[in-house]
């Protein structure tokens, strides 16, 4: 039968197909009809808008020329398969449009019978499903995509030190990396903020539960507080504690809202534990210190007393040798008192001791009452022992020779010290008196006397140099050297 001739077929129920007909030429879908045989018959208008074909050149089994050459042979076992049974078909499929490319079509044939149950056509359609197709598969290719990325970022959380927790945006965890279930002896996801201490046993340092909303994590999701090294206990299951720091953070999208939160720990057990026996270990350093510096002083003071008991029985040549030796030993005694009184037993600011120092040696030493100090620190020189008992030493020494020398026939003056930093990082200090100078002729460094010699020699020791210039208006004596490097304790 012609496919033009298709007005002569009758429907099941006896009626005209003719009107059915007109509405498949109206649908947007491919349309057609089949004989029992599989022999098509007609076409709706759509499938040769679509096909650039004719009704003549698609009548019988032409439809096969506008099938793709690959998948012709399926669809010909399939459909012939269907003929023969009497079940419907439904297969998706390549067909050629008019412009010679091919779109996928889900077509769907089912047969349609009389009173008796034969069968008396087909009727098919095909849907164009091509963009569903390509949605699907930029769906599936980006679907892999983030399941790569995702499983990447796994790879690299779990490879790393630090434990890692992530919350969504209302505080439930959703993430907890290999790192932070060994930490915490334990994966718990969807646990929410209320539930942070309890489910994981969180501790203060004192060991009492950590308030929840004191947690690095919970200031984070509620108010939006970032918390940088905060430190906890994490008591697991077993028994075992561990010192935990951590930070936490809110989490945003690009748009600004916020979307989650982060906190990333680390176990500081064992550097806690190192750090407490470094401060045990610096408590007993101090002590002992402590301890050297109240007992040098004593053993000192008891030395000085000695002398001056010795001075006293002795020839006013000899005692006043052991004034001298007094007065140096007295020095280095006064240091490890000030030492012994101080937070720092091994360093001290040689600013504020040499100012004193010098007003105690004004006053005990000074010729006439009108003699007075005037002492100014315009630094602070912070100076180990090694370096501040020979520059003690040094200052008295000056000092001492100033009053007994450089007032001999003036009626008042005065004694001054200058501490202050150079520009090179060495240090200065000036021993200045405003008396009536050195002797003509005089040179300190060719000196004969003790105190010279003394002073010189401890200067050799700082490594520094000794000057001088003196007028008939005072003698300055300059102290230059470069302080020891120290390191913080």
């Amino acid at each position: 039968m012609s496919i033009l001739e298709g007005s002569d077929i009758k429907t099941a129920d006896g009626t005209d197909p003719l009107i059915f007909k007109e509405l498949a030429n109206h649908m947007p879908l491919l349309c057609w009809m089949a004989d029992p045989t599989g022999h098509i018959t007609w076409y709706n208008e759509r499938w040769h808008e679509y096909c650039g074909t004719t009704p003549a050149e698609m009548e019988g089994w032409a439809w096969q020329s506008v099938h793709h050459p690959a998948k012709l042979p399926s669809v010909l076992e399939t459909w012939t398969s269907s003929i023969a049974s009497g079940q419907p078909f439904e297969m998706t499929f390549p067909l050629r449009s008019a412009s010679g490319d091919y779109r996928s079509f889900l077509t769907r044939i089912t047969p349609y019978r009389d009173r008796s149950g034969e069968i008396i056509h087909w009727f098919g359609i095909n849907i164009d499903v091509s963009e569903q197709e390509e949605t699907a598969a930029r769906l599936k290719n980006k679907r892999y995509a983030l399941k790569r990325v995702l499983a990447e970022r796994q790879a690299i959380l779990d490879q790393l030190g630090e434990g890692v927790i992530i919350t969504d945006a209302a505080g439930e965890i959703v993430y907890m990396n290999d790192s932070a279930q060994i930490l915490h002896g334990q994966k718990q996801l969807g646990v929410s903020p209320d539930n942070y201490s309890s489910t994981f046993d969180l501790l203060t340092l004192d060991h009492e539960p950590f308030p929840v909303d004191r947690l690095p994590l919970t200031l984070a999701v509620r108010d939006n507080v970032t918390t940088i090294d905060g430190q906890w206990i994490i008591r697991r299951k077993d028994g075992s504690e561990i010192m935990a720091k951590g930070n936490a953070k809110p989490v945003y999208d690009d748009g600004g809202e916020k979307i989650g939160a982060v906190l990333t720990i680390r176990d500081e057990t064992k550097t806690h534990a190192n750090e407490m026996a470094l401060k045990e270990a610096m408590d007993a350093k101090d002590m002992l210190l402590y301890e050297v510096n109240h007992r040098v002083k004593n053993s000192l003071q008891l030395v000085n007393s000695l002398l001056s008991l010795q001075a006293g029985q002795g020839s006013d040549e000899l005692r006043l040798n052991l004034e001298d030796a007094r007065a140096r030993i007295g020095v280095v005694a006064r240091l490890h008192g000030q030492l012994y009184l101080s937070s720092m037993h091994d360093r001290i600011e040689a600013g504020a001791f040499l100012k004193g120092l010098v007003a105690d040696t004004v006053v005990a030493l000074k010729p006439i009452d009108s003699i007075t100090s005037d002492s100014v620190s315009e630094d602070e020189v912070m100076l180990l022992l090694d370096q501040a008992i020979p520059l003690a030493i040094v200052v008295n020494e000056l000092v001492t020779n100033a009053l007994k020398y450089a007032f001999t026939d003036k009626s008042e003056g005065t004694v001054s010290l200058t501490v202050r930093k150079k520009a090179d990082g060495k240090v200065e200090i000036e021993i200045k008196d405003d008396g009536c100078g050195l002797p003509e002729g005089f040179d300190p460094t060719a000196s004969s006397g003790l105190g010279m010699r003394v002073s010189y020699a401890l200067v050799q020791q700082l490594r520094g140099k000794l000057t001088f210039s003196a007028s008939d208006k005072g003698t300055v004596f300059l102290v230059e050297f470069e302080p020891t490097a120290m390191s913080v304790v």
